[in-house]
């Protein structure tokens, strides 16, 4: 015990030294720095949001279009200018995504998550993309809507009492993502307490630690060791989803989705590039492919029920457009789901004032990057901050208010390069898709039969408040049923 105690001591004192002595580049010197202390203290306060900082480092992010920071006393740059931003979409071959493995070596991160469609480069990214592109072209909408039935069955229940959003979408979309990439439903709005469930979000609050990220404290054994031991137990599930589809396959049983069409792509005889993916690579896409389209896809839909609870002339124009083209159909079809316009825009809206993913991977410079008065050296982790360049005032009218009316035009959002809610260039979102037929689909359902209100002590009275990058403080907002 006492050599332990001992050890920790030292190390803690290695890690102050270490933060208090930081070596910051030439070319960086002028850059304004987010202190690690800072970021640790909103970590312990549950008040690491993406909206604090832009507003604390504003000025910085809006007038020299970068910022720095630290983790694991290596520098990053946080990036806010959009024709910086453009360059590094259009030309991966300088701007490469960096590697779990290159700035969290041996941890609970890289261990489960590997190498994948997101993270990989050059020819092993090519090949992964191949296959999951074969993958997504035809989704498994009926999944999104059985699911969707599902929630409306439990929204039932709890009716004109105060329901917490956050969770509830959550729940539905781990459902939707069960359905979509095993054909497994995890039940998690019926029993949010099942194995599949319960092992899942254990491992989401592990590697969701941003002091575990900065801080190298997976590097004491006792706290590697829990950390590795839960992962270690969603990918046993994992594995055990693999080798039960392969099996399923082999009997010639088809379901259509997505981890079954991806091994499908992986054993076409056809495709002469053979693009095959082994288990493991399988195994580190799904751990990626439920954190992108389960977070992401819940945080989105908590702001956008939330931001229709403040705005009732938006909620009542867009009620009246689902029954106005949808008739007695409960869900949108294909060619519905275009004809939903002010929908469409008032989910773009939400995603350019509350992105669920604020800012993108981490990539790297492979050369001295000259920027204004700055170098960003070669090797230095760099990632693109969208929530700072979908609320400039630079780049946008009034950016704080929210104005569905600013993608009138359908083709606004995907030609404009300060909407990067879903990323951009050759690695844009393969879920975007999906993400949005899941709000479309969720919206429907619930503005036909219920009015959305917040309760008039709301903490979000005046805005969202996050309690870390993208996710919301819990959201409790009354489902007043409808006169039919």
């Amino acid at each position: 015990m006492d050599f332990w105690i001992i050890l920790i001591v030292v190390f803690v004192l290695f890690i102050i030294y270490y933060f208090l002595n930081p070596k910051v580049p030439n070319g960086l010197k002028d850059v304004h720095t987010v202190t690690t202390l800072s970021t640790l203290k909103a970590a312990v306060t549950n008040s690491l949001g993406s909206d604090r900082l832009y507003l604390t480092n504003q000025s910085y992010l809006d007038n020299d279009g970068l910022i720095k920071f630290q983790i694991r006393g290596k520098w990053f740059c946080l990036i806010s200018d959009p024709v910086l931003a453009k360059d590094i979409f259009l030309r991966p071959d300088v701007f490469p995504k960096l590697q779990l493995d290159e700035y969290l070596p041996d941890t609970a991160l890289s261990h489960h998550y590997g190498v994948n469609v997101v993270h990989s480069n050059g020819d092993v990214w090519k090949r992964q993309r191949r296959i999951c592109n074969l993958a997504f072209k035809v989704l498994p909408v009926n999944l999104v809507v059985e699911t969707g039935l599902k929630l409306m069955d439990i929204m039932e229940e709890i009716d004109n009492k105060p329901i917490e959003v956050v969770d509830l979408m959550h729940r539905f979309t781990l459902d939707v993502l069960g359905k979509v990439v095993f054909d497994l439903d995890f039940n998690n709005l019926g029993d949010p307490t099942n194995v599949y469930v319960t092992t899942y979000n254990e491992v989401q609050e592990e590697l969701k630690s941003v002091i575990f990220t900065i801080l190298p404290l997976d590097r004491i054994p006792y706290f590697k060791n829990k950390r590795i031991r839960k992962v270690e137990k969603l990918e046993k599930l994992f594995d055990d989803m693999i080798e039960k589809k392969h099996k399923s396959i082999a009997a010639g049983r088809s379901n259509g989705d997505l981890l079954e069409l991806m091994i499908k792509a992986c054993n076409d005889q056809d495709n002469q590039e053979n693009p095959s993916l082994t288990d493991l690579e399988l195994r580190h896409n799904l751990a990626i492919f439920m954190i992108a389209g389960h977070d992401t896809t819940a945080n989105a839909l908590a702001t956008l029920l939330y931001i229709l609870s403040v705005h009732k002339d938006v909620q009542q124009k867009a009620r009246e457009e689902i029954l106005r083209i949808l008739g007695d159909n409960l869900t949108p079809s294909a060619e519905q789901h275009k004809l939903l316009k002010y929908l469409n825009m008032i989910i773009h809206e939400n995603l350019r004032l509350y992105p669920p993913v604020p800012m993108l991977p981490f990539r790297k410079v492979t050369e001295d990057l000259k920027y204004k008065n700055h170098v960003i050296p070669a090797g230095t982790g760099i990632a693109l901050f969208i929530y700072g360049i979908q609320h400039s005032p630079k780049l946008w009218e009034n950016p704080e208010k929210f104005v569905p009316e600013r993608f009138e035009n359908e083709h606004f959002a995907s030609g404009n390069d300060s909407w990067l809610a879903f990323g951009g260039g050759s690695r844009m979102c393969l879920g975007n898709n999906l993400s949005l037929i899941e709000q479309r689909i969720a919206l429907c359902l619930i503005l036909r039969k219920y009015e959305i209100l917040l309760p008039p002590n709301s903490i979000h009275k005046d805005r969202v408040r996050e309690k870390g990058h993208g996710t919301p403080q819990p959201i409790e907002l009354v489902f007043k049923r409808r006169a039919e």
